[in-house]
């Protein structure tokens, strides 16, 4: 099973976690992850964006150190600006042409797990696409969306064709 794949299976885990569940040691993605290291998500999340996907460093009782885990309280929030590969890092010259997407994000409102009394809130984003407009040198809209937390994170993973045609 490849990593994608990997990341959508516990994805779906996450999501049916209540409030009171054990953060869980495996993660969505690499947490430490450099942006040499290729992964085969649609959108490139870089580490800086852990906290967005609720990955955290935890103390545990068996370790003495803390280790990385993976919770489900999902919270990209306006400002947020993540493109589709790691060279949209480098020089913006050289970068704009390497972009094919940039997702903006407008709004977001967390994830809330599940309780005994609620069901899970699965949150939103509001959202853009851009891509590169190389004769500018800039970055266009394709267009704004709005997607759950768990949606936009799904997103991220194996991107969607009813936003970008892929």
């Amino acid at each position: 099973m490849n990593s994608k794949d990997k990341s959508l299976k516990l994805l779906q885990k996450l999501v049916g976690l209540k409030a009171r569940d054990k953060r869980g040691s495996e993660c969505l993605k690499k947490p430490n992850r450099v942006l040499e290291d290729k992964d085969e998500w649609f959108i490139c999340v870089p580490s800086c964006f852990n906290d967005c996907l609720d990955i955290a460093k935890t103390e545990r009782v068996k370790e003495p150190e803390k280790v990385w885990t993976q919770g489900s309280r999902f919270a990209f929030h306006r400002g947020c600006i993540l493109y589709d590969t790691s060279n949209a890092y480098h020089r913006w010259d050289i970068a704009i042409n390497k972009i094919k997407y940039c997702v903006l994000i407008h709004d977001g409102k967390s994830v809330e797990p599940a309780t005994n009394e609620k069901e899970r809130n699965s949150g939103k984003v509001i959202f853009s696409v851009l891509s590169p407009c190389p004769k500018t040198k800039d970055l266009k809209e394709i267009g704004e969306f709005e997607l759950s937390q768990d949606e936009f994170v799904r997103f991220l993973i194996c991107g969607n064709s009813d936003i970008i045609s892929i």
